[in-house]
């Protein structure tokens, strides 16, 4: 059992102990280290300013990604390396590429977004061996900027050839660093701060990093009031924004086989630590409907490290994903000390946030029915901004067709409730009626009748109402001289032994 963490900054080597541990990384880089290029502005993952890169060893060495620093804290980032602005640069002090590039191109104005956007750029060059147009725009969808406008950072990136940039994993190759990152990630780790070492009031702070599921069963029994952290995203927003800080911490990423999607008899199964990233990767090629939502959850460097059972456990009315989930009539794997059960999504949920799921329970797997053949699914999104932007209502439309009868229908809404609802009158109006545009009409008519929105920032009670009416037409009208517009031929749901 470690009593530290074990993190590489820039190439060189500390041990994070005690309170240290709980410092956001964002603070570390810049009050500890003095390496003030990240910088902080929203505090909350938004404006990628504080975007870094941290790598983690795989089966060909370090692999490095984009992470928001200021959402991220130093439990997270066990056995890592992290990459800063400052760090980027080859041997020398010369500036990386896509530096030089950000400068030709004259990239910046102001210029306090733009090591974010540098590090972004350097990320989307890792392993790549070529990037267009489209890959930059989604790679820079986490960065904003105010004053220099995107165009000449995209030109930046796009006058960059991949095959010049030197890698990461070459540019730091230490084997000191990589064989003492490598061998330690399979170790626990248990951290516990001094009792009142942030003054008058303080509590003793624990972190535990198992690496047997039964390890953390039997701690979360013990301390039921125990937080999962996962990618940490919602829980650094209520650190920063509201001084949420939970004295007992629990992380599953140690734990082996979490990390894995598998596919088998039409079912794809989702570990707990299985990131959105690998979400997109698996969707892309199986579920191309879903990869449409997914692409516009968060952002990159959000994707990289939050989850999708995460996103389950927190339960949002306003959940990319649970519409979907739904509709799909997903299972979860739950486990305790008491032994494994399996939980339907539908009914999972009891209120805002109010979940069936014990204090001493954690949520390992999520398993997904793919549609079936002679099935149609549309999934929709509603938000001011196209990405990284929360929905004002979201939509899971699954039917099954007949000829020309719908035999089945599944609809699932959010942000129309304090919880994702299924619409049982809108589906039971639908089976067996023809699959015609007045159909839907009729059904868009009587699903406004079964939802109760409220007003809010993101839009008004009737304007929900509106959305929840006219989405079935729309389904109706996006599925027309489409015969299976859920998956392509070489789609099957047929698909033992796939993992990413």
């Amino acid at each position: 059992m470690r009593d530290y963490l074990l993190l590489y900054v820039n190439g060189q080597r500390h041990a994070i102990r005690g309170e240290s541990a709980f410092t956001c990384l964002t603070d570390f880089l810049r009050q500890e280290r003095q390496l003030t290029g990240t910088k902080v502005v929203c505090a909350e993952g938004d404006c990628g300013a504080c975007t870094v890169l941290v790598g983690r060893s795989g089966a060909r060495g370090l692999r490095y990604e984009t992470r928001d620093a200021c959402i991220q804290f130093l439990y997270q980032l066990d056995c890592t390396h992290v990459v800063t602005v400052e760090g980027l640069g080859t041997t020398g002090g010369l500036l990386h590429p896509v530096q030089e590039a950000m400068v030709e191109h004259h990239g910046s104005q102001c210029g306090y977004c733009t090591p974010g956007f540098v590090m972004a750029l350097a990320g989307v060059f890792e392993g790549r061996e070529a990037v267009d147009r489209t890959c930059l725009r989604t790679a820079l969808t986490g960065n904003l900027c105010r004053c220099t406008g995107y165009l000449p950072i995209l030109e930046a990136g796009l006058s960059i050839e991949p095959a010049l940039l030197v890698p990461l994993a070459e540019r730091y190759s230490s084997a000191a660093m990589i064989d003492e990152l490598a061998e330690n990630t399979p170790i626990p780790v248990l951290i516990q701060s001094p009792h009142g070492s942030q003054g008058v009031g303080a509590h003793r702070r624990t972190f535990f990093a198992p690496r047997r599921l039964e390890d953390a069963v039997d701690f979360k029994a013990r301390n039921p009031e125990a937080v999962i952290v996962s990618g940490g995203t919602e829980l650094g927003v209520l650190q920063n924004k509201k001084s949420f800080e939970p004295a007992t911490l629990l992380s599953l990423t140690q734990v082996p086989g979490l990390n894995e999607i598998s596919c088998a008899n039409g079912t794809v199964c989702i570990g707990a630590n299985a990131t959105w990233t690998e979400v997109e990767k698996f969707a892309k090629e199986n579920l191309p409907e879903f990869y449409k939502i997914v692409i516009r959850f968060g952002s990159p460097q959000i994707r990289n490290v939050a989850t999708l059972v995460a996103n389950v456990a927190h339960g949002s009315p306003i959940a990319d994903a649970l519409p979907f989930l739904f509709v799909m009539d997903a299972e979860l794997e739950i486990v305790s000390a008491r032994g494994p059960r399996r939980a339907k999504i539908n009914g999972f949920y009891k209120g805002y946030k109010i979940k069936d799921l014990a204090a001493d329970e954690i949520i390992t797997r999520c398993h997904v029915p793919l549609p079936a053949a002679d099935e149609l699914l549309r999934l929709y999104k509603v938000s001011r901004r196209n990405d990284l932007d929360i929905a004002t209502f979201g939509a899971a439309v699954r039917v099954r067709r007949v000829d020309d009868v719908i035999s089945r229908a599944f609809i699932a809404y959010s942000g129309v409730a304090a919880m994702v609802v299924r619409l049982p009158a809108t589906e039971n109006f639908l089976q067996g009626k023809p699959f015609t545009e007045q159909t839907f009409h009729d059904a868009g008519r009587l699903a406004r009748s079964e939802i109760q929105p409220i007003s809010d920032v993101r839009g008004t009670r009737d304007f929900r109402h509106l959305l929840a009416e006219n989405i079935l037409p729309k389904f109706y009208s996006d599925c027309l001289g489409m015969e299976h517009p859920c998956m392509t031929p070489t789609e099957s749901v047929n698909c033992p032994g796939t993992k990413v």
